[in-house]
Parts: structure tokens; sequence; C-alpha cells
């Protein structure tokens, strides 16, 4: 039996650069692993089929096995289980996550040896966010996610993220965006991040989908705003809905005061890295 943990990823930036002639857009980001995990057990089978603790429309596990299946050939099933813990719709990166564990589970179950290169061209073939969620480092990433540099891990703690009860689809948040004036240019932000300035970073960081996001969940632009009165690093999570609160070290927050600020499942976690 092989066991993979899928990681969340929590964007603390994210810029939309443009639509790209094949559909996708190009994005410019900063990516935070989370412990926050699906848990993903592969064993030998006739057939490839996957157990669930939940039911997932056009599951791209089973897409991942299948055609990783046909492209080298593999005379073999398998049955993977999954357990289920990152929230769908959230923005945390869980289809991509449980894609990503697939690739390296059954690289060792299949014993196909692939290289890292190998690997990298899966990952990009199958999703934008599967590369990062290949190797959960904090990255800045960019392109449809096909280029990939590693950064050092900012300096925060715990992270407590409100799950929203309105899922968002990543497909109709980047149907619905619409550019936006930015204050602060992600050229500026990341040279903030490389030179360890993390508190001007956190103070001018931005996510572009977010108002898009408001408009697709109606109960956000409110629970936002009044998360970030009482705490100014608040943000959301790629295309939303999940807004998180990074914890600071110089401070105590306690889970009970924060779960009592909004109407939302409240999960406390920290960065992998």
């Amino acid at each position: 039996m092989i066991i993979e943990h899928a990681y969340a990823k929590l964007n603390l930036a994210l810029e939309v650069v443009g639509k790209r002639s094949d559909g996708f857009h190009d994005l410019n980001m900063i990516v935070m692993p989370l412990a926050l995990c699906d848990i993903l057990t592969f064993e030998p089978n006739l057939d490839i089929e996957l157990a669930s603790d939940i039911d997932i429309e056009d599951n791209a596990i089973l897409k991942t096995a299948r055609l990783i299946k046909n492209k080298y050939h593999v005379n073999q099933g398998v049955l993977i289980t999954l357990e289920k813990h990152i929230p769908i719709g959230s923005g945390l990166g869980g289809e991509s996550a449980d894609i990503s564990a697939t690739i390296r589970g059954l690289n060792k179950l299949w014993n196909l040896q692939l290289k890292d290169e190998e690997l990298k061209k899966l990952a990009l073939e199958l999703g934008s966010d599967t590369l990062f969620c290949l190797y959960n480092k904090t990255a800045y990433i960019s392109g449809r996610g096909e280029h990939i540099e590693f950064l050092k891990k900012p300096p925060i703690e715990d992270v407590f993220l409100f799950i929203s009860k309105h899922p968002i689809s990543t497909r109709e948040s980047f149907q619905n965006y619409t550019p936006k004036n930015k204050k602060t240019s992600f050229e500026s932000l990341l040279f903030m991040y490389k030179s360890g300035d993390y508190h001007l970073f956190f103070e001018h960081t931005f996510n572009d989908l977010l108002e898009t996001a408001y408009m697709l969940d109606k109960t956000l632009k409110n629970a936002y705003m009044t998360l970030k009165k009482q705490y100014k690093n608040a943000y959301m999570t790629g295309s939303g809905s999940t807004l998180f609160i990074i914890k600071k070290a110089e401070k105590i927050y306690k889970l009970e005061e924060i779960a009592g600020i909004l109407d939302r499942n409240v999960i406390k976690t920290a960065s992998i890295d």
C-alpha cells in the first residue's frame, strides 16, 4: 500500500496577467503549502477504482489514473481510497493536490520510475496548480503554472481558514474576471518578498480575483470587510471563497474567538514547508 498526502495551497499573492490563446490565463502567484491535506492510498487492483468518503463529479483522480495507465501501457489496476479534508470549491487547490498525489502514488505503486522532467510534464498536462502541488514548497509561479521558482518560507505561524458555505468554481471565476487597476505592481510585491520585507509585502499584497468572488458568493464581501476590521492580515486565497488570517508571532490568537467572527467553518492549519 502506498500513502500520499495531497496538501492544500494558500495564495499569498495572485495577479491575473491575461487570457491565453489556449483559453487558460497567465498568472503571477506567490503560493505556500498548508498542512491541511487529503489522504490518498493506493493498492493493487484488477481495475482502476476509487473509494471516497464524498462524491466528486468529473473526478480528476480517476482521469489521472486512466491517463497514466494508457500513456505508459500499464497492465495493472489500482484501488485508490480518498479521505477528503480540503473543501471543494474553496480556492485551496484540492483538485490539483489530488492529481499530483495520484501522479506520485502511481509512479511508486506501478514502479514507473519516472524522472523529474516526466513528472513535471504529466502535472502540467493535467492542470495549472498541479506542478506546485507536485513539490509542495513555497514558490513564485508564473505563466499557466509551468514556471516555478522556489522561495523562502515566510515567517508565518498558524493560518486560520474561513470556509464558505458557497463554493466557487475556478472556471466560473476566470470566466467572469474583469481586469482592475492595482495600486502596487506584482513586480514590487515580489521584490518586497524576496528582500524579506514581509511586513510591507503583507500590507500591499492583493488577489485579483477578489472582486469576481464577490459576484459569485454574495456573502463574501460582507464577510471579508468584517474580518478585515478586526484583522488587517486577512485575505482571500485562490479564486475564493476561502478567507484566511495569518498568525504573527507577537500576537496570541484563540481559535474559539476567531471562530465567532463569521458564520463560517474555521480550520486552523500551518505551513508544511
